[in-house]
């Protein structure tokens, strides 16, 4: 048992290190990520600037992984390339990784994001295709072969991680030991980032290794033909009889068609791909090859109408953008699928990595065409309604329908929380949100959306910090669950807060002599501070004063959100220390 054991070890560690000889920059990428997260996990107080640049250095790490894997398997191929062809194609990738990290990677916008997801879709396309490209059979059977040690590895290291956690909580039950809940995220982090990684990528066939017919998984064989290829059948014949209740009843839905024919082509195209080797030895997949691929074609028209009725309505966002791009690459599929005669499906990633470049780059782009369309679509609304002159808004003695506000009041929030505000043509200079009354003549329609708000916790750290109070005279303790208001008639001096307007007002004597509305104040510390939630003590204090009285606020706890498409800030709960001084004056 314990030779096993001891074998079973020791074939880990050559297939560990046989990935670190084949794939040394990806297996230092991936670790160098784990430890990143691992730090940002343990670090205490640490700025949101921070994080943020640290999330940033892990995502274009992440990205270098399918770029050096790629150099790699090209190496491989190319193996007559000199050593200093070699140097001069690091020296490109580790160049253009560092230019997108400052170029095209300045934050975590929706824009930067989905940006990034199409370049790494882009560099792992070519790293499947670079090893077949070029007159070799059986590229769905390498895919295969990656897809299989991709799962095998990741069931493997949830096995592993697994009995370790229940180690560690053994331990922790049965010897009072205080393990850190952070242990068992780190743990995570180091199976499922370093060793799962190192152990698939052994696995990764080599160049000259050839595959046939033959080497097709009956498991894998059963699960497409047998099972997923009659789900995909019986699916086509509801989309059909939903289709045909389309052209009866005339009535187009809503947003829902272009959605579910999408995902339904795309996980078909998929299956086509994985049964094309067995084509010419099962009948049932030869036959839904040649027939599916023509009837998916009047389902996808049905999709491009759906989405050609929404773009009329609302023009081309960068979602609508996607999903006409990925319709139109599924459309040339199942074209290329019907009409060529020596099919060869590498054209599928290679056409993929093509498609996802193109997609979020140059003036054809989602983001340029999106801006255009929507340009067009605010112009079309301001002539409408007679509001340009001279190149300029103008505002309306009337008022605008219901919907010309929601739409104009759409058009500015996505320009104002995907791109800017610059980029919307007729806009004053330097325009805000907070000016739509005074240019268009109406408050700007807002959208409750939970997505579109970022939460804040503000709190101060008791850490034996001293405030200096020597010129104060009165002091308490206000919170919006348990304060008491006090009658303002019948004390020398009086405090009272109203919630949920968070409006304080002090009295002297039945007189009112100070009125703040501390949600207002508040709403400073968060300007001033969105880069931590942890804070010192003077750093939550603000001082305020009146002839009659001076107040400092040192707010103990705040928490609300800012609406990310207006910058509105929005406080739910707070509490704070009051002290007081009244000036030597008579009531």
């Amino acid at each position: 048992m314990i030779e096993r054991i001891i074998l079973f070890c020791r074939s880990i560690i050559k297939k560990l290190l046989l990935s670190l000889k084949r794939f040394p920059e990806a297996i230092v990428l991936v670790a160098t990520i784990v430890f990143i997260i691992i730090f940002m996990n343990h670090a205490r107080f640490l700025q949101e600037s921070t994080s943020e640049i640290l999330r940033r250095i892990c995502l274009i790490l992440a990205l270098g992984i399918p770029v050096f894997l790629s150099v790699r398997v090209l190496f491989e191929k190319i193996s007559s390339l000199k050593k200093r062809t070699k140097v001069l194609i690091y020296a490109g990738a580790i160049g253009g990784l560092i230019l997108y990290f400052f170029l095209l990677l300045q934050d975590l916008s929706k824009v930067s994001v989905s940006r990034y997801i199409a370049f790494s879709i882009c560099f792992y396309c070519i790293f499947a295709f670079i090893p077949y490209f070029y007159k070799r059979e059986y590229f769905e059977l390498y895919i295969i072969e990656l897809f299989k040690s991709f799962f095998i590895t990741y069931l493997f290291s949830m096995i592993i991680y697994t009995g370790f956690i229940a180690m560690l909580f053994t331990i922790k039950s049965l010897f009072s030991i205080n393990i850190s809940e952070k242990v068992y995220f780190d743990s995570m982090l180091i199976v499922a980032g370093i060793f799962a990684p190192a152990f698939f990528l052994a696995d990764i066939p080599e160049y000259d290794k050839k595959f046939n017919a033959d080497n097709y998984p009956k498991a894998l064989k059963v699960l497409l033909i047998y099972i997923l290829v009659p789900i995909i059948v019986a699916y086509s014949t509801i989309l059909y009889a939903y289709f045909m209740k389309i052209l009866v009843t005339r009535q187009w839905p809503k947003g829902i068609v272009s959605k579910l024919v999408l995902w339904y082509s795309i996980i078909s195209t998929i299956i086509i791909f994985f049964i094309y080797p067995l084509r010419k030895m099962n009948k049932w997949a030869k036959t839904f090859i040649s027939y599916f691929t023509i009837a998916i074609i009047p389902l996808l028209g049905m999709m491009f109408v759906s989405m050609i009725i929404r773009i009329k309505a609302y023009g081309i966002t960068e979602n609508r953008y996607f999903v006409i791009i990925a319709g139109l690459w599924v459309t040339g599929c199942m074209i290329y699928f019907i009409f060529a005669k020596h099919t060869r499906n590498i054209i599928l990633p290679i056409s993929l990595a093509l498609i996802s470049i193109l997609s979020v780059s140059g003036p054809w782009s989602c983001y340029s065409v999106s801006k255009l369309s929507q340009n067009i679509r605010f112009e079309k609304i301001l002539k409408k309604n007679d509001m340009i002159k001279n190149d300029s808004i103008i505002k309306l003695n009337k008022d605008l329908s219901e919907t010309d506000k929601k739409e104009i009041s759409g058009i500015i929030l996505y320009f104002n929380k995907y791109h800017d505000l610059k980029d919307l043509k007729y806009l004053p200079k330097d325009f805000k949100i907070s000016q739509m009354k005074d240019v268009f003549g109406f408050q700007l329609h807002t959208y409750n959306n939970k997505r579109d708000k970022e939460y804040f916790n503000y709190y101060a750290l008791e850490n034996g910090e001293f405030l200096d109070i020597k010129n104060f005279d009165y002091f308490t303790y206000i919170s919006s669950n348990n304060y008491t208001n006090k009658n303002p008639s019948k004390e020398e001096l009086s405090v009272v807060y109203t919630f949920p307007k968070m409006e304080l007002k002090i009295y002297k004597q039945g007189k009112l002599i100070y009125s703040r509305n501390v949600k207002d104040l508040s709403k400073e510390l968060r300007k001033k501070y969105r880069e931590k939630n942890q804070m010192k003590m003077n750093e939550m204090t603000i001082y305020d004063q009146t002839e009659e009285v001076n107040v400092l606020y040192v707010f103990k706890h705040i928490h609300g959100f800012e609406d990310k498409t207006t910058n509105e800030i929005n406080i739910n709960d707070l509490d704070f220390y009051l002290f007081i001084k009244i000036h030597d004056k008579k009531y």
